[in-house]
């Protein structure tokens, strides 16, 4: 929460500067002894109304830099209505909380102007895809977004498990995503391919029972904030090679590739593998909660039906139930008898052929003897 909080002031002392030429502190300072002298919002709803009109516009002239090493360089690009909104709401939040200024939340929803954000859902990865992204990270990351890939996670998950919530015993690697981390709050499974799971169990090996897996911070916003800026930063640098990457929505001009079309690449896989219900459901969409709950029992069962479609690496292919295994052994035991019976065949045709052999000998042996008589 303090990290998202420390990026919303952030933008908004960019505002402040571009357009009072002050902090984003004295701003809100001004607020406050503006509010405690009149207890109107007048001036806050006009300098937020101003902020939104601001966040919707480019500001290619303001730069700044991020990352561990504040090495990335970004541009100050127009905002989604969404984000807009939570900017918005968390001003108003810290007012009430740092400076005691009581602004009603029904007069910010009538008096400030945000329009409605157009939905568009992150572009899914292709496999093709899913496999150039893969190959042009480094070694240390690629383990993070291989699970991604297998499990559907949302980042914030992944960021939250631990060790004591993985099981390496069964057939295959199963994860449990506790309530507490999930947005729906229900707890899911989930496991990983066969591919993972050599790379997996070194890092799992590693750890304590209670020690974070993926999360960089005991903070799952911070822990996040940053799987966002390294999926960012390696999106960038696969752009100059492969310019899908780079590709945005011309209504809200956001990335078609998100660190979203991973988990989109894995319901996506899904559903061909087996139906779109099962897309849905694997990944824990809210939607298709009460289906899960029902059928948990044959999770994974459907996983390993889905696990070729979901595999980047390994081709191998995988039979998708018990009665295909067991039609392909009865095949493979027809085969081997035919080709018993064939081989006996064979071997009595090659005697025969040898005593034909030799009784044509004895045949012409006689002939020659009866000749010399």
């Amino acid at each position: 929460m303090r990290e998202q909080y420390v990026s919303i002031i952030h933008q908004f002392d960019f505002f402040c500067t571009d357009e009072f030429n002050k902090t984003a502190n004295q701003v809100l300072e001004d607020l406050a002894i503006d509010w405690e002298e009149t207890h109107q919002s007048n001036k806050i709803i006009l300098v937020l109304n101003k902020f939104v009109q601001w966040c919707l516009r480019d500001h290619p002239e303001l730069t700044y830099y991020h990352g561990k090493y504040n090495h990335i360089k970004r541009k100050i690009g127009k905002k989604n209505p969404s984000t807009i909104k939570l900017y918005v709401n968390k001003i108003r939040q810290l007012l009430d909380d740092v400076w005691n200024v009581e602004v009603n939340v029904n007069k910010i929803s009538r008096k400030i102007k945000i329009p409605k954000p157009e939905e568009e859902e992150p572009e899914a990865f292709t496999k093709k895809q899913m496999r150039v992204f893969l190959d042009s990270i480094s070694n240390t990351k690629k383990l993070q977004f291989m699970v991604l890939k297998d499990t559907g996670m949302r980042i914030q998950e992944l960021c939250q498990i631990r060790k004591k919530d993985v099981e390496i015993g069964g057939e295959r690697i199963k994860i449990t995503i506790q309530s507490r981390y999930t947005k729906t709050k229900r707890a899911r499974i989930c496991y990983i391919t066969r591919e993972t799971e050599p790379s997996f169990l070194r890092l799992y090996k590693n750890k304590e029972e209670n020690e974070l897996l993926f999360g960089t911070n005991e903070d799952s916003e911070i822990a996040k904030g940053a799987f966002q800026t390294s999926f960012a930063y390696y999106r960038d640098k696969i752009e100059k090679t492969h310019s899908e990457f780079g590709e945005k929505y011309q209504s809200n001009d956001r990335h078609k590739k998100t660190i979203h079309s991973i988990r989109s690449y894995t319901s996506t896989q899904c559903s061909i593998a087996i139906d779109e219900t099962w897309g849905h459901e694997y990944i824990g969409h809210k939607k298709y909660l009460g289906q899960y709950i029902r059928n948990q029992d044959q999770f994974l069962e459907k996983f390993i039906r889905s696990e070729n479609q979901l595999m980047i690496y390994d081709t191998s292919v995988i039979v998708d139930s018990d009665e295909r295994v067991k039609k392909l052994e009865e095949e493979g035991e027809k085969t081997r008898q035919d080709m018993i019976v064939l081989t006996n065949v064979m071997n009595q045709l090659s005697s025969i052929k040898a005593d034909n052999v030799k009784k044509e000998l004895e045949i012409k042996e006689l002939q020659e003897i009866l000749a010399n008589k």
